[in-house]
């Protein structure tokens, strides 16, 4: 099953084999990655294993700049596993946005855009109850754009994630209910 979502601004879609450059270009970066909780990729081969690995998965998204006909990012819609939520009771069918942005693209709205289009597509068009988020606390950008989305904070992870320079930060827990989505908008 193809999906392709449209905001004003982008497209999500599934990604292909012809993103492998866009892909790698902000896989590679520094920031990126470690924002997220992964290494840089040091190299376009174990860039096109990974794009091999997700181009068949429905619910991860490119995140495509329309002005420019660029990949510019992915947006994951996942199965939320409680390892990653131990402190909280989770509902059976919750799902879990998972994400990451260009650097060169941060602080446009573009992200926001992107998430609010997922939530969209979440609630109205996949029929989840629940969607939960989680970044390290020190990911300021991250957690603005999850609050501008309507996420509330619901739990804290001392020192659970290693963050980009090495030490150990808090993974901050959001939840947004389908309820409180209608609510907002």
């Amino acid at each position: 099953m193809k999906t392709v979502l449209e905001t004003e601004r982008l497209i999500l879609r599934n990604f292909v084999l012809e993103d492998l450059d866009d892909l790698f270009e902000y896989a590679s970066q520094e920031k990126v990655g470690p924002m997220a909780g992964w290494e840089p990729h040091t190299d376009k081969e174990n860039t096109l294993k990974y794009l091999k690995k997700i181009i068949n998965k429905p619910l991860q998204f490119a995140i495509v700049l329309k002005e420019e006909n660029k990949v510019i990012g992915t947006v994951e819609l996942m199965d939320c596993h409680k390892e990653r939520f131990k402190n909280i009771e989770i509902e059976e069918d919750a799902k879990e946005i998972g994400c990451v942005l260009s650097e060169k693209y941060w602080q446009k709205g573009y992200m926001t855009e992107a998430i609010k289009e997922i939530i969209r597509y979440t609630f109205e068009e996949l029929n989840v109850d629940v969607i939960y988020t989680c970044n390290a606390s020190k990911n300021i950008g991250s957690s603005k754009v999850q609050e501008k989305c309507g996420f509330k904070q619901i739990g804290i992870l001392p020192n659970d994630r290693k963050w980009i320079d090495g030490t150990m930060t808090d993974k901050i827990q959001r939840k947004l209910t389908r309820d409180d989505f209608y609510k907002r908008k």
